[in-house]
């Protein structure tokens, strides 16, 4: 299938017809993150997933049209329960708790896969355009907004670099997700999102 065809395809709307059993739909995504969680995308194959959820590969492509556009559902069926932006709150609190998340989310089983989607989108190139499509930028944007609103409300100064704020924040997550040289725990988190909010803060004042 040619490259463009397939791109229009991954994350695209099932066609029209028959509604899928969501029963099957849930069971092939949790199969999927599980492959995730124990072994490297390359050696995960759509056969594998379709017999341990219990369906025929003819199910699965119904529905996704190669593992790759699979792999980034069931990782976005994921987080999507597990990193929720907070409601209520002012700009940082909020901020705060979603970096939280965030980072218990990086730890364990949930970490080792996202440094698998991301060590794999480094020589796959559609593969890279969805992740950040459907991964990186909506969070991005929930975070620029949170930033936005805080220099707002006052709470962060009016010249803060929005995005080099985050990058600030999210980067030594990454970095001690993908080398494993140090810990990464909440406290770690906590001590990396305050030292950043500090610093913002402190450049105003001085």
């Amino acid at each position: 299938m040619p490259l463009e065809d397939l791109e229009l395809k991954i994350g695209s709307k099932r066609p029209a017809g028959r509604p899928r059993s969501e029963a099957s739909r849930l069971s092939i995504l949790e199969t999927a993150y599980s492959f995730l969680k124990r072994k490297p995308i390359a050696d995960i194959s759509t056969v594998h997933i379709a017999r341990k959820a219990g369906v025929s590969t003819a199910t699965v492509y119904r529905w996704w049209p190669t593992k790759e556009a699979l792999l980034l559902d069931a990782f976005l069926y994921k987080t999507d329960h597990e990193i929720v932006l907070p409601g209520e709150g002012r700009p940082l609190e909020r901020l705060r708790d979603y970096v939280l998340q965030i980072g218990r989310f990086f730890t364990g089983k949930n970490g080792i896969v996202v440094a698998r989607l991301i060590t794999a989108i480094q020589d796959n190139s559609l593969l890279r355009k969805e992740f950040v499509r459907r991964v990186y930028s909506p969070r991005d944007r929930e975070g620029r907004a949170l930033v936005r609103q805080a220099i707002e409300e006052r709470q962060l100064p009016a010249g803060t670099d929005v995005g080099l704020l985050l990058d600030a924040v999210v980067g030594p997550l990454l970095s001690r997700l993908l080398l494993r040289h140090e810990k990464l725990d909440e406290d770690f988190v906590r001590a990396v999102y305050d030292h950043v909010i500090a610093s913002a803060a402190g450049r105003a004042a001085s």
